[in-house]
């Protein structure tokens, strides 16, 4: 009997690889289209971000309004071209294409919607961006800045109604902090501005007299202050002087509001610019001055008006706490280099001279608890507790 198998009758054989590839082809999972956005809600700033697209074949990457407004403040750019557009093609697996957005002036959100189709599917990603905070360059929420453990700064409260904001600017062509201060919006005055001060701080220029908006600070909650007080004869004095930064940028951020208080020209014109000229001549000698300078507002039952009509309380008094170093320990030897002095003054006129000046001196620790600030709170965590102690509590013969 003649045995009819597959060697010698290959059409079953034929048949069954046939089948078997048509099963493979369709349980074969396809490729999954998708598209991904690493970051789907961005800051009213400026900015871009790549996207990633995984696709099996040719596709279109498009953007579309998600609202009656356009979309051209967002758009598309590849690998081989920053033009901007709204609507790419590619094919197969891209990471390399950038989703670039304007920033937004408004401060209502606005959003977008990228859809990606291939073969005849489509998967779409929502994109927005949010409103801006600021309103003519001016914030409109009044929240306070990250604290760091810079040498000037004092010590801050939770819950006190008080604000720590800091600016930075470019100061001898390095671009640094400048300074910080603890911003009471009801008094309208700064409680303190701390600052480094030095030789290269210092720097070289002008007094700008570009008198501003504090852009860090709601309009509501800072002085306008364009033009002088009014409702008393006081000047618009400075915590951190104008003469301390000499740079273009860091001096135009001295005639911000929030840096001025209304003082009394006997005292801001006379012995108080005596104090500030004789404490940029002690930094000159040290490699680093921090200097906290404030205003006591306690008792205060005065008040002036900025240039809008909102009132500002007119200090009782002022002070100075300053932390000296120099690294070669010419000074402050058993200190580790730092040396400290403060000083106050009742808001009021005194006899212009360098004596009257130093009578007005004290320790760092006296000061303290005048005005019941703690100044130089990351002292101790550079030289421990005992040496910070001994610089607060004593006037080194450097200030003499």
């Amino acid at each position: 009997m003649k045995f009819s198998g597959i060697k010698n009758n290959p059409i079953p054989f034929l048949a069954a690889v046939l089948l078997s590839s048509l099963l493979i082809s369709c349980c074969k999972p396809k490729e999954e289209l998708s598209l991904s956005i690493l970051l789907p809600e961005a800051e009213y700033t400026a900015g871009s971000q790549f996207i990633s697209i995984k696709a099996s074949g040719d596709w279109t990457l498009t953007i579309e309004s998600s609202s009656t407004a356009s979309a051209d403040w967002v758009w598309l750019t590849s690998y081989s071209s920053n033009d901007r557009q709204i609507s790419l093609r590619g094919s197969g697996n891209s990471n390399n294409i950038a989703l670039n957005w304007d920033a937004n002036d408004s401060q209502d959100a606005r959003n977008c919607i990228l859809t990606l189709s291939s073969a005849g599917e489509r998967v779409q990603h929502n994109f927005s961006q949010k409103g801006s905070d600021k309103i003519d360059g001016i914030a409109t929420e009044l929240k306070s800045d990250k604290l760091t453990n810079w040498l000037e700064l004092p010590a801050t409260k939770e819950g006190d109604g008080l604000y720590f904001i800091t600016h930075s600017a470019t100061i001898g062509g390095k671009y640094g902090r400048n300074y910080s201060f603890y911003w009471d919006p009801k008094a309208l005055v700064a409680h303190w501005v701390a600052y480094p001060l030095n030789r290269g701080l210092i720097s070289t220029g002008s007094r700008t007299d570009l008198w501003d908006l504090n852009p860090k600070v709601p309009r509501q909650y800072q002085p306008v202050l364009l033009r002088g007080y009014s409702g008393g004869t006081f000047q618009r004095g400075h915590q951190l002087p104008s003469a301390d930064r000499y740079s273009y940028e860091a001096n135009v951020q001295t005639f911000y509001g929030t840096n001025i208080t209304p003082q009394r020209g006997a005292l801001n014109e006379n012995i108080w610019a005596t104090l500030e000229s004789t404490v940029r001549d002690w930094s000159k000698n040290l490699d680093t001055l921090y200097v906290v300078t404030g205003c006591v507002i306690e008792g205060s039952t005065e008040f002036v008006n900025d240039n809008e009509g909102k009132k500002v309380t007119v200090p009782t008094g002022y002070y100075k706490a300053l932390l000296g170093y120099k690294q070669n320990a010419s000074i402050g030897g058993s200190t580790k280099g730092f040396v400290g002095i403060a000083f106050y003054f009742d808001h009021k006129g005194y006899s212009n001279d360098y004596t009257t000046m130093m009578k007005q001196s004290m320790t760092i620790s006296a000061l303290e608890k005048k005005v019941g600030v703690d100044f130089f709170v990351n002292l101790p965590a550079k030289i421990g507790a005992d040496l910070a102690q001994k610089v607060e509590t004593n006037i080194d013969s450097f200030w003499k």
